[in-house]
């Protein structure tokens, strides 16, 4: 099912439940502390009504280890315990909505790379109107001012490979030519790519490289060619465990956290190089509205947006940064290979263009399914 369906699906219910959903949000829910008697910003304030709510729970679709390694250090803050609840963007939406449409939040904090998604939860009324106090340090190409922030990392996509089972002359092409170096007849068999059915992410990457702005030097022939190199077609995850053990030895798109994470977390035999152009996303972090532990919610938003919140978040996934007072904690910016990231599209999520080719009626996926022989 296409990540747009499930809205289509949804839509009904959704509709349905709202108008319950503004009267029975949370009438018992905790009020949030966030300014003392004067009016400023309390953090002693907030700090002590967040311990008495006794926990938070934050819906994400970042990889579970690294969220689990982050949030705990805010556990060894403050004391508060972080459940965590993560899924892919378009089901763990899914399942937001429909407990937010019917007057049952159970998420405190949510964070996905989905920003179309968030924007439909700010509109619904779903999201607080919060601003950390570091909100400024960010970019905000990936905010909405008010309501989400980019506090995590920014990842962008990759072409990840292994060298050990690659020529240097297959390396050389991937590394100077991207994209289309893997048009090449030499990688037939050796190729996982990634379908868009997965994430909003993919989807922008296969829509830049087919209808986008690298049509021209790629386009559905270039995709075409490409196909006749896969041997299989799947999930970010599964490709990147198999170029890991050289079942495949090339897997697009990746994101580069992901790899990165691999290389110097595990040891794993991988590199990557970036498209160019590529797809920027950073996950959107946003306090629900009318949450169980609206002060608990609110004091992770203050702590994640802490420049030492953000180094650490670098450090485990090793992605970079967003905050501008962070520090860079990749640690493989010096290898031979690595090369920097180049001209990025971020802002696909306002690009009506690809909107509507990827509606659940659209003519993007059955296109490209049949380019590329997918069925799944």
């Amino acid at each position: 099912m296409a990540i747009k369906q499930w809205r289509v699906l949804a839509a009904a219910a959704i509709a349905a439940g709202t108008a319950f959903g503004l009267a029975a949000c949370s009438a018992d829910a905790p009020a949030p502390v966030v300014t003392g008697s004067d009016g400023a910003f309390d953090m002693d304030a907030l700090v002590a009504a967040a311990k008495a709510e006794g926990g938070v729970t934050f819906y994400g679709d970042s990889s579970q280890p690294t969220v689990q390694a982050w949030t705990d250090a805010f556990t060894k803050e403050y004391g508060i315990p972080v459940t965590i609840v993560r899924n892919t963007p378009g089901p763990l939406f899914q399942q937001f909505s429909q407990e937010m449409a019917a007057g049952a939040p159970q998420a405190d904090i949510i964070a996905i790379v989905d920003h179309t998604s968030l924007d439909e939860a700010v509109d619904n009324g779903w999201i607080a109107q919060y601003t950390p106090q570091a909100a400024g340090d960010y970019d905000q190409t990936y905010a909405r001012d008010g309501y989400y922030y980019p506090v995590m990392n920014a990842v962008e996509q990759t072409i990840a490979y292994n060298p050990e089972n690659l020529t240097q002359a297959q390396i050389d092409l991937i590394q100077s030519k991207g994209v289309q170096a893997l048009e090449d007849p030499s990688f037939q068999g050796q190729v996982g790519i990634v379908q868009p059915q997965i994430s909003s992410g993919v989807q922008s990457f296969w829509y830049l490289y087919t209808d986008g702005d690298a049509a021209a030097d790629f386009g559905w022939d270039g995709m075409a060619a490409l196909a006749k190199n896969a041997s299989i077609i799947s999930d970010t995850l599964t490709l990147g465990q198999d170029v890991i053990q050289g079942e495949i030895n090339v897997a697009l798109p990746i994101v580069d956290s992901y790899v990165s994470s691999q290389i110097v977390n595990n040891g794993a035999p991988l590199q990557f190089v970036y498209a160019t152009p590529t797809i920027g996303q950073a996950d959107g972090l946003a306090v629900v509205a009318d949450s169980q532990h609206p002060n608990a919610a609110r004091l992770f938003a203050e702590w994640a947006a802490s420049p030492e919140a953000n180094t650490l978040y670098s450090q485990i996934s090793q992605s970079a940064p967003l905050s501008a007072k962070a520090t860079d904690s990749r640690s493989f910016l010096d290898e031979d290979w690595y090369q920097p990231v180049g001209d990025v599209w971020s802002t696909y999520g306002s690009d009506q263009a690809f909107l509507d080719a990827m509606q659940a009626d659209g003519p993007y996926f059955p296109k490209w399914n049949a380019t590329t022989g997918y069925s799944g």
